[in-house]
């Protein structure tokens, strides 16, 4: 993952400080980018980073959990990401209409319940062990923390913050 995350980040600042490369790049992927990761990091970037640092902070048995703990955190919060998130902006935009901050009501309900899902999921998993109750709790933080005007890029916060939760609530119920 170290080495997959590196090329990534690579290829992106490449894309952002070289032209011949940033040409080519807009002429393949430019329709898949938004106005603002024309002069910035992609959303992809961020993704790869942040389950890198998941899988560094929470794998291997830290905060005195197991591994198999570990696992359900980082395939819940990065799930959290690439589900509830998508789920979110995608009702947000087509039927969206009570604005909460930047975001949408609907768009951000729609995206609880799809992480809820992901929990679900997650929970029941083989070789993963990650308490209902945890997974919610995740699920939850990961939309609230969607939902508010943050400056930092959400493809960080909302793993990391979601993943800290998990593991936080997974001390209290031991």
């Amino acid at each position: 993952m170290t080495g997959a995350t590196f090329i990534f980040l690579v290829l992106d600042f490449a894309r952002l400080h070289l032209n011949p490369f940033k040409s080519i790049f807009i002429v393949l992927f430019g329709t898949l980018l938004r106005r603002r990761e024309l002069s910035s990091l992609t959303g992809g970037s961020y993704l790869m980073l942040a389950s890198l640092v998941c899988m560094v902070v929470f794998g291997g048995g830290t905060f005195g959990t197991s591994v198999e703990q570990g696992k359900g955190v980082i395939i819940a919060a990065v799930g959290f990401l690439a589900i509830g998130d998508t789920v979110a902006a995608l009702v947000g935009l087509s039927i969206g209409r009570v604005r909460v901050f930047r975001k949408t009501l609907e768009g951000t309900l729609s995206g609880l319940a799809s992480c809820i899902g992901v929990a679900w999921v997650v929970s029941i998993l083989p070789g993963v062990d990650l308490p209902l109750i945890a997974g919610i709790l995740g699920a939850v933080s990961a939309s609230i923390v969607e939902a508010l005007p943050i400056e930092v890029n959400d493809n960080v916060v909302i793993p990391v913050f979601s993943g800290t939760v998990m593991m936080v609530t997974m001390q209290f119920l031991r």
